[in-house]
């Protein structure tokens, strides 16, 4: 009977430290914040969406490569686009969280980005239109988000300039 009661306790101890274990588990969460990926699958766990026009496309890596690399070359700017990170913000004027996806180019000379926000589909994110860049040098002039706005940090290195571009497009 007491070895009974012990394996009882054990597999009821063994079962509440699973359940623990398992609600703390991180992959419930829409992104992984933070962390750089060169795929965009790997850091954003909801689906992304383009509204363009009535419709509405599907975000991938692919895609928003080419359509922010495009977008680049009209500003002047021949770049691959490589990494991507998910930057994580509060707006305090909304009280809600803020997220912004953000490319890095290859030579490390470009961030740019733009807002996602969310639907009323669970899961779901729309590539907002505001968008922001920062060109300049390898080193610093990091795109930085702020509750809905974005600013970009210092180059660091003697006659080293940053140069930062926001759009808004209002249908």
């Amino acid at each position: 009977m007491k070895k009974l009661k012990f394996y009882l306790k054990c597999a009821l101890t063994a079962f509440f430290m699973m359940c623990v274990f398992l609600s703390c588990s991180t992959d419930d969460k829409e992104f992984v914040v933070s962390q750089e990926s060169t795929d965009l699958s790997k850091i954003a766990n909801v689906k992304l969406v383009d509204k363009v026009g009535q419709s509405e496309i599907e975000v991938t890596t692919d895609y928003v490569k080419e359509k922010w690399e495009n977008a680049l070359i009209d500003e002047g700017f021949d770049v691959k686009l490589e990494k991507f990170q998910i930057l994580e913000s509060f707006d305090e004027i909304k009280q809600s969280k803020v997220y912004f996806l953000k490319a890095v180019s290859k030579d490390g000379t470009i961030e740019t980005g733009a807002f996602l926000s969310s639907t009323d589909v669970k899961g779901v994110y729309v590539l907002e239109k505001k968008t922001c860049s920062c060109q300049g040098c390898p080193t610093g002039c990091n795109l930085v988000v702020s509750g809905s706005s974005c600013s970009c940090s210092p180059c660091t290195g003697p006659n080293k300039s940053c140069t930062k571009t926001e759009t808004v497009v209002i249908e």
